[in-house]
């Protein structure tokens, strides 16, 4: 009998191999229904509005005026219906608990629409509404609206306004108005006609006199009682150009001479002091200099054409209103810098929308679930072919074109399971233009889904649902009522629903009915709100998140287990819950050495069961401005909200408003239906608050419908997914060594020994990550839970369990929220020896490596060494979105590092921008020569064949250039201007215009996408922490020595412990995720940082997005036979079908002598994967020795692990065994052009005899074609001679609905033979025509192997006495195994 010796990777632990969403989708079997993907067409509104610049993050837009209180909290008029926001002074947060949400004056009585001046005194703000032709008064405390004055006139058209001696004076185009607020007597000054009076917003008092600023001169009043009421006589004026012109003057409250004055022009503050004549001035100060998007220090002010200026009398305190910086900034009255507030927003609605869709399209755990396809609609107007709709499609499904289409309206992309990743290539050459024409997207959304042969439902398949989601900014001017009868058709006759999205602000009333309107036609209730990018990119993930869990009905499966030594079964278990955060718990079960279970044990127990109460859980987070230590590991808490919040909004995820006391925005009242509960208040202070409990284990969003929102929920445990159990107790790693190379021969130098006696009654300790975002320390012996911990970077995600439709009324009062991952990923542990940043000298460490897993691209390690009282060391995150990678160290501090992005629309090019910077609607008689489009660079509009992509050195083929969705890159050249920033030569003028005064822009169609890899970009400034290429966090770490000097370093003491990864899953961004990283643990200074990214090329031929979200093989000598190297050879799968082979080794030379490096890699197979095959390797790498051959083999599977009941024809996976003849050495083989294929396998499908061996001396390995569409659905496992495929096959039925099937298939390891080797369920019709033995329906996970069994969890029904357990009889045999758990890692 042959003996095998096995290396590899033992995990004891089962895990599901599926995927989904952000309200995540559960693997097909688990409950009454297969897993069929939902078709989702977005329809964007690409009308000229779309070009206008949004608010930025702030909620402050262009901004005209400014007012403090007593308190010095600012109040700031914004332009058109924009309204007046308050900030308190204190963190210049938003007041939402301030008039709606913070804002008063966007419609109703109070409206102010263009606000030009604005004044507090006694208790009430004086706003001028210049379109209202009223001076609006609101109540300083709440808000309230208080009345109106005319001004004098019904048509005054009030700009300018002060407040002093208790009279207002407000600049009126008759004018100045004058009014005794104390008796409410008013009248026009005399000198009616006074330029000063009538068009000027500069306007200031002190003393006896009354200022004002206009067209380069400065005009004094004196003032004079006249009647009830005071005027400026004896008027002096002088003329000075120096200080430019400018908007903003203000007085000093005790010295009437002295005067602030903002220049627009100069971009500066003067302080000058007027001569007792009047005539003249003497110049104190000026600071100030321009500065786009630039923040003021103490030594230096920075301003982009500020718009007015602000004295605070209370605080002797100057506030500055940027108008095109869309910034607040405060200074003392010296001029002296304090803070700010805002910044420009960089870019217009549709470039916002761009990302809001791609943060869509690219986020996996979403187009796992959803087939996605994408038109754009806009008007008649320039329309080439109208009627819009859909008729025919040519060409590819993913890449050919409709008719009609043209570049107001048009299905670009087919509603398709490729579908999301042709969005993403080409979302970036939509630009804005046209109007707002209902009809136009109904149609595009009726045709195509009704079309007889290419609607993408699937009539046969009852599960799937269709949706239409409606993308628009503004009010659709025509068509409404067959818009709505469009929706009530596709729903009430194809059940069909539509969502209807209000993006960005200025959105009437009447719009906001309109939209909800459409929304109640199609099924979705009310109208989605959003009016910044961040709120639409939130709100378009929970409608995403809504439209996967309305077709679940899901059972409990059993999702992760391990075995323990101590004769404990560890079982992570879940229940679905529709709109609700999933119920999870771990199970404790007896089982002996034979493998018997003991269900009814006295000492099993259920975590859930065990969980304390929120308020006595221990949670905690590394959170800037708190400390873990001294709250003694319990700082998740409300009172540490402000400090939350900074965390929670860090990349861009909007705390919603999903509890108030009063009507929503929109007039709905949903959000109100707990108004009476404790704590509920308008605005997101105490939905904050909230998400901080019901993290801790609370009903804030409740789930049973009561209206305590302070309770704890049934089940206040998230579910564990994917995340794989590690227990740590005390240190056990290995001492003994029969080499240097060996990391126990290390250990021994160091006196592990010693350092494991202090640690032997360490408490025993499960650690697994939860979808509710934590980290859970359980002790394993009671179950109880001793901590949880919030990563960093995971409670900047957690705002995405919010979703305020899910707060409901009708038909029956509930609430609910998004179920997301988490922390989805699976801890590591290993022994270190190391000088933490917490240290002052090395000393030996048990560190915890947590990777995200689906819950985004990142990762945090902690040092558990004391269980009780952990440290945090360093937590990364990489947001591919935004272009940034954060970073938080152990101190707390965050940082960020910028990286250049990879797609660009017309937009986002220098020249647009400027345009964008240089559009003032305001300015009067300035408009008009600025209107016109040219080359110029001073106007509204920019065009011509030249345009700046502010990226240096780019050549041509580091770009792809898409005009109207086809590829022009071909027809343009590259130069350079003077800073090497990329100038793209287009064949014809392209356009781009910002004045958001022009309904029907002719914006040219462009869009750019940096190729991956190109020069230039990742993270420049500190390249150390350049993860700018770090997909979503799959893979498993590995952590070993690594010797620091490579080939030929024969000295182990300065080798550096390292971690290696897979770069995770990123498959919707070209080059994120494709790569393998090693990551170093040793250096104090920078823990954590990049030692290395070994780059797995993404080849063009097989047209799939590459990426290693596979944990990786890693052979080291500590557990390998014949190795004689220091560090470790690393094998894995990625999903283009490759195996590559790494080393990181000492090695120096191959066996013939060739020189070899530290990171180089070879390709050894390739399975020729391909989009229509699906030979996707997802899942990671088995190894062992041949007993027979003596070489290293390697098993692997392939599938489509994100659509498992994919039945597109062609699709053909493969079970594959393959040999590394050069083990244990490392030899350059081939690019991955030239690597060996299945052609250089024997093809053993059909031998079940194995007489003799097909596979002989010359072949590389063997591979069995698996039939019906099935798929490998997790890591083979290779025990006594077999390996151990779980299969998965999509039912047979014409209805995709239905159930699949699982199989456990058994292959010879080095003949590839395929047999029945475990037996056959015959009495089954499933099993029929296959040598796989059928096991149940559903998924099955990981296989484990104990006591001469086979054990795997199923998400549907086993066919054994226990429902989700599948128990089988392994193949008997003997066995030396040199596997070691790496979820211990030691």
């Amino acid at each position: 009998m042959k003996i095998k010796f096995l290396i590899s990777t033992l995990v004891l632990f089962l895990s599901f191999v599926s995927t989904n969403v952000s309200s995540k989708i559960l693997p097909p079997g688990t409950g009454t229904q297969a897993d069929v993907p939902s078709n989702l067409l977005i329809l964007l509104d690409k009308s000229g509005s779309m070009g206008w610049r949004m608010r930025n993050a702030q909620n402050l837009n262009y901004m005209n005026a400014t007012a403090t209180d007593s308190s010095g909290n600012i109040y700031v008029a914004q332009y058109s219906t924009y309204g007046v926001n308050k900030y308190n002074y204190s963190d210049m947060s938003l007041d939402t608990s301030w008039g709606s949400n913070g804002t008063v004056g966007r419609s109703g009585s109070c409206r102010t629409y263009y606000p030009y001046g604005m004044k507090v005194h006694d208790g009430i703000i004086y706003v001028s509404s210049y379109y209202d032709r009223r001076v609006r008064k609101i109540r300083v405390s709440d808000g309230a609206c208080l009345g109106s004055l005319n001004a004098g006139s019904n048509y005054s058209y009030p700009q300018g306004l002060e407040i002093h001696n208790g009279h207002l004076y407000v600049t009126t185009r008759y004018g100045l108005y004058t009014y005794n607020i104390s008796n409410g007597a008013g009248k026009m000054c005399p000198g009616k006609n006074s330029s000063q009076w009538r068009y000027t917003r500069a306007i200031a008092a002190s003393g006896n006199y009354l200022y004002s600023y206009y067209n380069y001169r400065m005009y004094r009043g004196t003032l004079t009682t006249s009647g009830s009421n005071i005027c400026p006589t004896t008027e002096k004026n002088y003329y000075n150009s120096s200080m430019s012109y400018g908007e903003g003057l203000a007085a000093h409250p005790s010295n009437p001479n002295e005067l602030y004055f903002m220049s627009r022009g100069q971009n500066a503050i003067y302080k000058i002091t007027v001569n007792s004549s009047g005539t003249g001035h003497t110049q104190n100060w000026k600071k100030g200099r321009y500065g786009y998007n630039r923040t003021s220090t103490a030594t230096q002010n920075y301003f982009y054409y500020p718009q007015s200026l602000h004295y605070d009398d209370d605080n002797d305190r100057l506030v500055v209103a940027g108008y095109n910086s869309k910034k607040i900034q405060v200074f003392n009255n010296n001029g002296v810098f304090i803070k700010d507030k805002g910044g420009m927003a960089a870019t217009t609605r549709m470039a916002a929308a761009h990302a809001a869709i791609k943060a869509i399209v690219t986020d996996s755990n979403l187009t796992s679930g959803v087939n996605f396809g994408f038109g754009y609609w806009s008007s008649s107007w320039s329309s080439r072919q109208w009627p819009p709709g859909f008729s025919s499609w040519s060409g590819n499904i993913t890449t050919g074109s409709a008719k009609p289409c043209d570049t107001q309206n048009c299905l670009k992309v087919r509603v398709h399971k490729d579908g999301a990743a042709q969005i993403n290539k080409i979302i970036s050459s939509v630009n804005a233009r046209g109007g707002t024409d209902a009809y136009t997207f109904m149609k595009i959304a009726q045709d195509y889904y009704t079309h007889g042969s290419l609607s993408p439902i699937d009539t046969k398949s009852p599960c799937q649902v269709s949706y239409v989601i409606v993308i628009g900014d503004g009010d659709w001017y025509t068509s409404r009522s067959n818009a709505n009868t469009m929706a009530k058709n596709l729903l009430n006759n194809y059940k069909i629903k539509t969502f209807a999205v209000a993006f960005g602000t200025g959105i009437s009333s009447s719009g906001l009915r309109r939209f909800n309107d459409l929304a109640k036609a199609g099924g979705t209730t009310k109208a989605i709100i959003a009016p910044t990018a961040a709120s639409l990119k939130t709100q378009l993930q929970s409608a995403i998140s809504q439209i996967i869990a309305s077709k679940l009905s899901f059972t409990a499966p059993a999702i992760t287990a391990t075995l323990n030594d101590d004769g404990s079964l560890y079982q992570a278990q879940f229940d679905y819950a529709q709109n609700k955060e999933w119920n999870g718990t771990i199970k404790r079960t007896k089982i002996d050495k034979n493998g018997k279970i003991y269900p009814k044990d006295k000492d099993n127990w259920s975590a859930v069961d065990k969980l304390p109460k929120p308020s006595a859980r221990k949670i905690w987070s590394a959170i800037p401005g708190t400390s873990y230590k001294t709250s003694k590991y319990n700082n998740w808490t409300e009172s540490n909200a402000s400090s939350i919040e900074n965390l929670v909004t860090l990349m861009g995820f909007d705390v919603q408003d999903y509890h108030r006391k009063d009507n929503n925005t929109d007039g709905s009242t949903n959000n109100k239906r707990c108004a009476n509960s404790s704590g509920v208040s308008n605005g997101t202070d105490d939905d904050l608050k909230g998400l901080i409990s019901f993290v801790r284990g609370t009903d804030y969003f409740d789930y049973d419908a009561d209206c305590n929102l302070t309770e704890e929920r049934e089940n206040p445990m998230g579910d564990i997914y994917h995340s794989q159990l590690v227990t740590v107790g005390p240190p056990s790693a290995e001492t003994a060594f029969s080499s240097e190379n060996q990391e126990s021969y290390w250990r021994s130098t160091k006196g592990y020994d010693a350092w494991a006696e202090t640690q032997r009654n360490r408490k025993t300790m499960l650690y697994v990550g939860s979808n509710s975002g934590v980290v859970h320390a359980l002790n394993a012996d009671s179950g109880i839970e001793e901590w949880g911990f919030v990563p960093p970077f995971v409670a900047s995600r957690l705002a995405k369990l919010m979703n305020t439709n899910l707060n409901e009324v009708s038909p029956a009062a509930k609430g609910g929220s998004n179920a997301i991952y988490g922390v989805d990923g699976s801890p590591v542990q290993h022994d270190i020896w190391f000088e933490s940043p917490h240290d002052t000298a090395p000393r030996w460490h048990t560190i915890l490596f947590v990777p995200y897993g689906r819950g985004g691209s990142g990762f945090t390690i902690l040092d558990v060494t004391d269980p009780v009282e952990p440290m945090h060391l360093v937590s990364i995150y990489n947001d591919l979105v935004n272009n940034t990678v954060y970073r938080m160290s152990h101190d707390q501090t965050i940082s960020m590092y910028d990286y250049i992005g990879t797609s660009y629309a017309l937009s986002e090019l220098k020249e647009a921008k400027r345009a964008g910077d240089n559009y003032a609607p305001d300015k009067g008689s300035e408009v008009a020569a600025k209107q016109v489009c040219n080359n110029g660079g001073t106007s509204y509009c920019y065009k011509s064949k030249q345009w700046t992509l502010e990226v240096k050195n780019l050549t041509k083929n580091d770009l792809t250039v898409i005009e109207d969705g086809k590829d022009i890159t071909s027809s343009v050249t590259i130069t350079y201007d003077s800073a090497r920033d990329t100038v793209i030569n287009f064949n014809k003028d392209m356009q781009f215009d910002a004045d958001e005064t022009t309904g029907n822009k002719l914006n040219s169609p462009i869009g750019i996408t940096i190729k991956s890899g190109a020069v230039g970009t990742g993270v420049l400034t500190d390249p150390e922490w350049d993860y700018s290429s770090l997909g979503e966090t799959w893979s498993d770490p590995r952590m070993f020595r690594l010797p620091n000097m490579g080939a030929g370093d024969t000295n182990r003491s300065d080798d550096i412990n390292v971690a290696v990864m897979g770069g995770g899953f990123g498959t919707q961004f070209s080059g994120a995720g494709s790569n393998v990283m090693v990551i170093n643990l040793q250096d104090t200074d920078n823990y954590g940082k990049l030692e290395k990214v070994i780059q797995i090329e993404d080849t063009v031929a097989s047209e799939i997005d590459n990426s290693v979200p596979a944990s990786l093989t890693v052979i080291t000598p500590d557990k390998a036979k014949g190795a004689n190297f220091a560090g470790s050879l690393v094998y894995t799968g990625d999903l283009e079908g490759k195996i590559t082979k790494i080393n990181l080794t000492n090695m120096s030379a191959d066996p013939l002598g060739v020189p070899i490096k530290l990171y180089d890699s070879t390709t050894l197979f390739k399975a020729g994967a391909t989009k229509s095959n699906g030979r996707l390797m997802y899942h990671s790498i088995d190894a062992s020795i041949g007993q027979s051959t003596n070489d290293l083999w390697l098993y692997v599977g392939t599938g489509d692990a994100q659509r498992l009941n994919d039945r597109t024809t062609g699709t053909q996976n493969l079970m594959i065994g393959i040999r590394d003849v050069d083990y244990p050495n490392y030899k350059s083989i081939a690019t991955p052009a030239k690597a060996a294929d299945i052609t250089k396998c024997e093809n053993t499908t059909d031998d079940t005899s194995g007489k003799p061996c097909r596979v002989q001396d010359d072949d590389l390995g063997w591979y069995v074609i698996l039939k019906d569409f099935a798929k490998v659905s997790a890591q083979p496992k290779v025990n006594n001679g077999y390996v151990y495929f779980p299969v998965y096959r999509p039912s047979k039925s014409a209805n995709k609905c239905d159930l699949g099937d699982a199989f456990i298939c058994a292959v010879d390891d080095e003949c590839g033979t395929h047999d029945s080797f475990i037996g056959l369920e015959t009495s089954r019709s499933e099993q029929s025509g296959s040598k796989c033995r059928f096991v149940g329906k559903g998924v099955l996970s990981e296989i484990v192997l104990f006591a001469g069994k086979i054990f795997a969890n199923i998400s549907g029904k086993s066919l054994g006495a226990v429902s989700d357990l599948v128990t089988l009889d392994a193949a008997t045999g003997e066995s030396s195994t040199y596997r070691k758990s790496w979820r211990e890692n030691n």
